[in-house]
């Protein structure tokens, strides 16, 4: 059942409604430490610019991510199909 999870990004408490308040707050604190990170970077930005670059950080990670697990199902699935025709040739 969702539960109300405080977290605190940049200062700043947020209520969230969440079914694994462990997940929530870690991240809640990495989301943090990724903006903490950029505002040491780019001391004169808003938080507001601060926060799209670092969404699009995390989307392009994501990107990345899905990117690397598609070209896994790609190799695995060729590597069954290559076990699937050596079974075949051994059965015959």
């Amino acid at each position: 059942m969702a539960q109300t999870v405080k977290v605190t990004i940049l200062g700043s408490d947020y209520p969230l409604r969440s079914n694994d308040e462990a997940l929530t707050q870690q991240l809640a604190q990495d989301v943090d430490a990724q903006l903490r990170e950029l505002q040491t970077k780019l001391p004169g930005q808003s938080t507001t610019t601060l926060a799209v670059l670092a969404s699009l950080n995390y989307a392009e990670q994501e990107a990345h991510t899905k990117e690397n697990e598609r070209r896994e199902i790609d190799r695995i699935a060729l590597e069954l199909e290559t076990l699937t025709s050596a079974l075949e040739q051994a059965m015959e």
